[in-house]
């Protein structure tokens, strides 16, 4: 069960609601690890299995998006850097 108290506030509720427990906002992890333990439906082989597929999609989810986000930053980078290229070409022609 220590597996449990490892785990993020986050998948733990995931894994509730997979487990199909009413799970409040306000609960803290230790009540939570509690909820799922003594849920009637908890078998600790398939809860770890279970907590370790959430675990992984939601890496997934969080690489794809510092991927997508990094990608976005960068077109900006480029956007900024074309328009300063171009207003440096316009004050160039300006001058001559």
């Amino acid at each position: 069960m220590a597996y449990l108290a490892r785990s993020k506030k986050e998948d733990l509720v995931v894994l509730a609601e997979e487990l199909g427990l009413t799970v409040k906002k306000e609960l803290k992890v230790k009540q939570l690890h509690k909820l799922i333990t003594e849920s009637p439906s908890y078998d600790e082989e398939f809860t770890r299995e279970l907590l370790g597929s959430i675990k992984e999609e939601r890496e997934k989810k969080e690489q794809r998006e510092k991927e997508e986000r990094e990608k976005k930053e960068q077109r900006e980078k480029q956007e900024r850097d074309r328009e300063i290229e171009r207003e440096k070409q316009e004050r160039d022609r300006e001058r001559t």
